[in-house]
């Protein structure tokens, strides 16, 4: 022991060196706990070593008697010693001792021995008390032990209450706190013990001064609440001023606890006050509101505190609330302004559960505030709170944000509204909640994890309320006028807004909302988003139509049937169901009226989907099995189906294959009778657009459909799609029966003139049955008729219209009975142009002539006004005397001739040019030139002639181009080729006043154009082919060719002297250098140049370029018309004597030449320009020999 610094040298001479352990002597220890001369520095540096040596403690601990005399040491010390390190040190020893040796007899002998010098004398000390507090929290179960089998220890624990000593009182409830913890302990304490704790708890709250005993105390009260039946005693205990404990109520006490300056008993009282109201919110939390308690809390929250109070504070006003009291005695009105500007400045901050907390408070009062009584009466106060509301959902916190848009969706309902309504905070409030949906969804979006789906379906249910809310308000607003005149529009309007809410369902919420159910599905979150969607149908009825169209094809109706099918099959989810069937009805209206026009129909329609949509639970998959049944109970459902696989389909939505759907109608439509039109009409767009997966309907079917539509006469009163005409002209039997009637009823209403060119250009039939509704009597679908064929007739040539046989000889009998007739202008207008197209295919039969005739007797009951009718006549007639064979001509064209109202109409064309359309002098001009050739050629008989300027025509080709119709020209410069090749034509009399009087010999000789008008017509076709059109250079080139050939019968000088002006090497270097490729044109002046000039010596140069380019080139890339023209050209050359060299290269080229195929000739093919029918013969580069 030498190095022990404690020993007593009076005890340890007495002890052996078994009591040593670690430098110790354990015996030294034991024997200074029991003497008084020990000083307490020495004690508690023997205890001190003690605690630092295990082996010390286990030498005191071996035998029971030895530790049972060490521990009365150390208690007595406990009970006696005064300075606090060595009672420190004590009670650190006894815990130690009490863990080192774990009995439950040896802690009872412990709380024995404390009772004992309790009672006798020793009052309960700080020190004591704290040292029981401590071993409570070292041994809980301890606690049980007190409340049992030691209640004595417990009493007098309890009696520590009365004494005077704060310390003492806060060392108490220590204890205390630590028995109440324990909630086996609670069970078994008896119920007087329990009263009077209350009881002496009361009174020392209402007597407490300082904050530590306070604090401990409602630490006690705060964990008694946790029990119902403490709660109970707690609040029953009324004002005991008269008892021999006096005390305040604890409403009181915890509401004087609330007014004082520090921050730590306010939290500790409101925290109480949260306590009793968890239990029991309704049955006390009126005492705490008749307390005022609720006004002092608000009072503490305006005044600035730090987070912990002010979620205490949000917290305890939660509970408060759900009591009516709160909001019958105004708290909600008077507390509403400084919460929200509470919350202002807690949502700057960073604590979130405050700011949670805040707004779960703001959420209650708006949703539990009466109607009757506004928190917001002006506009300011409104937008204060939007702000608030604005600023807690776009925080980064999604919780908050969450807590904020709950807010947000109580707050937009109409009882909250101020006056005037505040649009524009309505506005802002969506638009930063659709922000949130849309960032929560990209978000979600880029993670894998499907762990968040459902609080991702969370997130959308909030979202959705909310902007269901405002679509509500909205609503409202356009109902109620009321609303709908408090509306401020000094910034927004309830138009501008319904369509902010449109576009904020369409680009949010849609792809949102679907992107959740492709995963998941959730009948809550899928009725508010179907309400949502339903709603904008009475809040833009305006913009429903492109909406609902853009719902169809997104496949809405499906996604709805199959919620339906899956949600709400066996009486499940009824609000559901309720709603499906509300958007479903109001989406296929909107959709069917697009499609029928009738109120009636979609009266019925609209019947038949309210009755059966709500029982329509079962799967896409079973819908042929229910059409296949033919029950009468059923006939509604399998209407209702057929209209949705109508809607479907026209919206590129399948909810079956396209053969299941055309199998299942096939069978409906087979079996059942009478149906409505608007059904049959159904019946047929299916049938039209999955027809491709079926077979072809056989003749039984046909029949069936035929007698199903003989029944409905009001089916063709409608305009039915193109798809269903197309199946109708697709079986002969149903064409021939109602393809009329079909096209009657498309053709009443506003069309499309290009809708029906497809069709009429698939199926011959159709044109038909066109020509057929034109040339009914004056009406509407008639009108609509011509207009369709007439656009058909601009895009079509005569391969389209005129490769059937059957179909031409059917159109030429039409014309026929309808000239028998003559009963329609318009319709026989356009039926003659579409017989010139057909007679332009090259197909005659013996009714041509009957035609001829019939046209011809038309002429002459026709006047120069009727200029339409005219010009289809004239066409007609040009393209019939095109087309006639050549053994067939002379009859056709004395037939013609003999009609002298025909050759008067031609010359009051002619003659009025001015007055007359563009059009028809073009087919006059046409018209007149061929009749002039073949009277020509075949001296046809002539009863009266036609006057034609043609001074004038030649005047418009040199003097104005620029404002005269390019067909016009063509026509004119034909026309003028045909009066140089006949000559003198016992047809025409063509005026020759433009001569001057006496004639000259020149004039003489060049009568009737003169050689000015020679002059002229040269310059005027030399400005023609530089222009870039083929067809206008071809017919300036037949022109020039026949001028000159004019010329060399009539002056050869002349002739031979325009050849060799130098404008014509002018025009020929043009042609040939044009494009850097050898063009028929060129090739064709060429050759008119070699062979009128009487030899190939003034244009050697130019005829060696040729032949050298083609040298160079090859005559492979040369096209079949160049091929052509260049045979010609060589052959021309080489009969006109070359010299040598040249011959020979060009006899070279013509052997290379051979092998190439000949040209095929296109005279008879006849061309629509315009309104003109016009045969290409007379417009290309003349083939004939010079």
């Amino acid at each position: 022991m030498s190095n022990l610094d404690v020993i007593c040298e009076k005890i340890h001479d007495g002890h052996g060196p078994r009591w040593e352990r670690g430098g110790i002597c354990v015996a030294c220890v034991a024997e200074m706990m029991d003497r008084s001369d020990i000083s307490a520095v020495r004690k508690r540096a023997a205890l001190v070593s003690v605690m630092r040596v295990d082996a010390a403690r286990e030498l005191l601990y071996c035998e029971e008697g030895r530790r049972v005399n060490f521990t009365s040491s150390l208690l007595k010390t406990l009970f006696s010693a005064v300075d606090s390190s060595l009672l420190d040190q004590t009670v650190q020893v006894l815990l130690q001792v009490t863990l080192d040796v774990p009995n439950q007899a040896f802690l009872l002998f412990i709380l024995d021995q404390i009772h004992s010098r309790w009672t006798d004398g020793q009052k309960a000390s700080l020190s004591s008390l704290m040292f029981l507090g401590k071993l409570l929290d070292a041994h809980p179960a301890l606690s049980q032990t007190l409340t049992s089998s030691r209640l004595c220890v417990l009493e007098c624990v309890c009696s520590a209450l009365l004494v005077s000593d704060e310390d003492v009182k806060a060392a108490v409830c220590y204890v205390l706190f630590r028995i109440w913890s324990f909630s086996a302990a609670v069970q078994t304490l008896p119920d007087t013990l329990r009263q009077r704790m209350c009881v002496l708890l009361l009174h020392t709250l209402s007597n407490t001064h300082t904050t530590a005993l306070t604090i401990n105390c409602l630490g006690v009260v705060k964990q008694m609440c946790q029990f119902s039946d403490v709660v109970c005693v707690l609040m029953n205990l009324k004002d005991g001023g008269e008892d021999p404990l006096p005390y305040q109520p604890l409403p009181l006490i915890l509401k004087k606890l609330l007014l004082s300056a520090q921050e730590s008993l306010q939290v500790v009282s409101v925290r109480c006050v949260c306590a009793v109201l968890i239990l029991a919110p309704l049955r006390f939390s009126s005492s705490f509101i008749q307390a005022d308690l609720p006004e002092f809390l608000l009072e503490v929250m305006s005044d600035g505190c730090s987070d912990v109070l002010l979620w205490s504070v949000f917290s305890c006003l939660l509970l408060l609330s759900e009591d009516p009291l709160f909001f019958s005695q105004c708290h909600a009105v008077y507390g509403v302004e400084p919460l929200v500007r509470c919350l202002k400045e807690t949502l700057g901050k960073s604590n979130t559960e405050v700011q949670k907390q805040g707004l779960k408070l703001l959420t209650t009062i708006l949703d539990r505030q009466p109607a009757v009584v506004r928190l917001f009466p002006t506009g300011s106060e409104f937008s204060a709170v939007c702000d608030v509301i604005v600023e807690g959902v776009a925080s980064s916190c999604l919780q908050v944000s969450m807590c904020a848009v709950r807010a947000a969706a109580v707050l937009l309902r109409p009882n909250h509204q101020s006056s005037p309504l505040q649009l524009t905070d309505i506005k802002r409030i969506v638009e930063v909640v659709m922000s949130k949906i849309t960032e929560h969804h990209h978000t979600r979006s880029r993670e894998s994890c499907s762990g968040s789906d459902s609080g991702t379906a969370g997130v959308l249910l909030q979202t959705l309320t909310c902007f269901d809310a405002a679509c509500r308000l909205v609503e409202a607003c356009v109902c109620d006028s009321a609303l709908m005149d408090s509306v401020c529009s000094a910034q927004e309007t309830l138009e501008s807004v319904c369509v902010f809410l449109l576009h904020c369902c369409d680009a949010a919420c849609i792809p949102a909302v679907t992107g959740v159910c492709e995963r998941i599905s959730s009948p809550q979150v899928l009725q508010l988003f179907l309400s949502v969607l339903s709603r904008q149908f009475s809040l833009c009825p305006d913009h429903m139509t492109s909406f609902s169209r853009k719902l169809a094809t997104s496949g809405f109706i499906r996604l709805t049937l199959e919620s339906k099918a899956q949600l709400c099959s066996g009486n499940r989810n009824a609000s559901l169901n309720q709603i499906c069937c509300d958007f479903l009805l109001k989406l296929c209206m909107c959709l069917i009226s697009q499609e029928h026009t009738r109120t009636s129909e979609l009266q019925d329609v609209e019947c038949v989907l309210q009755d059966s949509l709500p029982s329509l639970c079962c799967c896409a998959s079973d819908w042929p099995s229910v059409l296949s049944d033919f029950p009468q109970s059923l006939s509604n459902t399998q209407h209702c189906l057929i209209y949705l696989l109508h809607l479907s389909l026209l919206h590129g939505d399948r909810f079956l294959s396209d053969l299941a759907v055309f199998s299942a109608v096939l069978r409906f439509v087979s079996c059942v009778q009478d149906l409505p039109a608007s059904v049959l009409s159904s019946v047929l767009y299916l049938l039209s657009v999955t027809q491709h997966a079926g077979p072809r309907l056989d003749t039984v079917s046909v029949s069936v459909l035929s007698e199903a539509l003989s029944s409905c006469p009001p089916l063709f009163s409608r305009a039915l799609p193109l798809t269903v005409l197309s199946f109708i002209f697709m079986y002969p039997e149903l064409s021939e029966r109602f393809g009329a009637p079909a096209l009657t009823g498309r053709l009443s209403e506003e069309t499309q003139e290009q809708e029906l060119l497809e069709l009429l250009h698939t199926h011959p039939a159709a044109l038909l049955a066109t020509l057929a509704v034109a040339c009914d009597a004056e009406s509407a679908a008639s009108r609509s008729a011509v207009g369709v064929l007439q656009c058909f007739l601009r895009s079509a040539d005569s391969s389209s219209i005129g490769g059937t046989s059957d179909l031409c000889d059917r159109i030429r009998s039409s014309l026929l009975n309808v000239l028998q007739r003559h009963t329609h202008t318009d319709g026989l207008s356009v039926l003659l142009d579409v017989s010139s197209v057909i007679h332009s295919s090259g197909q005659r039969e013996h009714t041509d002539f009957r035609l001829l005739y019939h046209v011809s007797n038309l002429v002459g009951k026709l006047d120069s006004s009727d200029s339409e009718l005219l010009l289809s006549v004239f066409n007609f007639l040009y393209c019939f005397l095109s087309v006639c064979p050549s053994h067939a001509t002379d009859r056709a064209v004395c037939l013609l001739l003999g009609n002298v109202r025909l050759l008067e109409l031609l010359e009051e064309v002619l003659s009025a040019s001015s007055s007359s359309s563009s059009s028809l002098q073009c087919s006059s001009l046409l018209l007149l030139s061929s009749l002039t050739l073949l009277q020509h050629k075949h001296t046809a008989q002539v009863n009266r002639s036609v006057s034609v300027d043609l001074h004038q025509i030649i005047r418009r080709l040199a003097f104005s181009k620029r404002h005269t119709d390019t067909l016009l020209i063509k026509c004119s410069v034909r026309f003028v080729q045909v009066c140089l090749d006949v000559d003198a034509s016992a047809l025409l009399c063509v005026c020759d006043a433009a001569l001057q009087r006496p004639l000259t010999s020149i004039d003489g000789a060049l009568h009737p154009i003169g050689h000015s008008g020679a002059t002229s017509l040269m310059t005027a076709l030399s400005a023609l082919m530089l222009t870039t059109q083929d067809l206008m250079i071809c017919a300036a080139l037949n022109c020039l060719r026949s001028l000159m050939g004019f010329l060399r019968r009539r002056i050869p000088e002349t002739a031979q002297h325009m050849v060799c002006q130098p404008w014509m090497r002018f025009l020929l270097f043009s042609l040939l250098s044009c494009d850097q490729k050898l063009r028929p044109a060129a090739l064709q002046l060429l050759t008119q140049l070699v062979c009128f000039s009487g030899g190939v010596s003034h244009w050697r140069t130019e005829v060696e370029s040729v032949c050298e380019e083609i040298e160079k080139r090859g005559e492979t890339d040369l096209s079949d018309d160049s091929t052509h023209t260049l045979r010609l050209m060589l052959t021309q050359c080489c009969a006109l004597s070359p010299p040598d060299d040249l011959r020979m290269r060009m006899e070279a080229i013509q052997e290379s030449l051979k092998h190439l195929p000949p040209s095929e000739s296109s005279s008879r093919h006849v061309l629509r320009v315009g309104q003109v029918s016009v045969r290409l013969s007379d417009f290309i580069i003349s083939t004939q020999d010079q």
